[in-house]
């Protein structure tokens, strides 16, 4: 749906139970109330900034370069949505399920999405600095060349997430598991790697300069970093505090 839908921040989510997605994938402003079922509805390019999107089912919804700022979707549901260079900064996705979702260039600055799922989720070149995913599920998401500085990404999990040339500057990436993640050519400089999992990572040329290396778990990786903070070396495929 390419005209704008009006939506007021007090607007709630619920379709009409009647309202039948088969036959009706450009939903009525009438119809998006709290709770609703939008699956595969076709909301593309629409307004929905401040609307309340909380626990609705939005499944295999086409939010093509939509307008979601500040928009709670805490819960909602968005498996395989499409949400290609959609605006979601400063929104509430607490808990929701991107799994699968197509969110390549999204911008999501200042975004909570604690405790959210995006398994499997595209997410190239997306827009995330200072987000909040702590706890997220981010495992063999594809995060290459997306800005994620100053975000928090504490106790989150990344197995085998792609961060290729990922921009991860002063993340906080404490208690977080990146077993088996691409990070080559990352900029981690200043970031917070306390306690971080990084065995079986591909570090090659990542930049780790002044990062915080305290508790890190780093064996058996594929690459070494171009740098890294003063008194730590990378020897036989491990990272490793030199002993004074």
């Amino acid at each position: 749906m390419k005209q704008t839908l009006a939506i007021a921040g007090a607007l709630a989510l619920i379709i009409t139970p009647t309202a039948s997605f088969a036959d009706h994938l450009v939903p009525k402003e009438s119809e998006i109330r709290p709770m609703g079922d939008l699956a595969h509805a076709d909301l593309s390019g629409a307004n929905l900034s401040n609307a309340d999107l909380s626990g609705a089912n939005l499944n295999g919804t086409n939010l093509f370069r939509a307008n979601l700022n500040s928009a709670n979707l805490n819960d909602a549901r968005l498996f395989g949505a499409n949400l290609r260079g959609a605006n979601l900064s400063n929104a509430d996705l607490f808990g929701a399920n991107l799994g699968g979702a197509s969110m390549s260039v999204a911008i999501l600055r200042g975004t909570r999405l604690s405790k959210a799922n995006f398994y499997h989720t595209n997410l190239i070149g997306a827009k995330l600095s200072n987000a909040n995913l702590r706890g997220a599920n981010l495992s063999e998401a594809t995060l290459d060349y997306a800005d994620l500085k100053n975000a928090d990404l504490s106790d989150a999990f990344l197995f085998r997430a792609d961060l290729n040339g990922a921009k991860l500057e002063d993340v906080s990436l404490t208690n977080a598991n990146l077993k088996n993640a691409e990070l080559r050519d990352a900029s981690l400089i200043r970031a917070d790697l306390t306690n971080t999992i990084l065995s079986g990572a591909d570090l090659t040329n990542a930049n780790l300069k002044n990062a915080e290396l305290s508790g890190i778990t780093a064996t058996n990786l594929r690459g070494c970093p171009s740098s890294l903070p003063k008194g730590w070396v990378c020897e036989n495929n491990s990272l490793r505090e030199l002993l004074i």
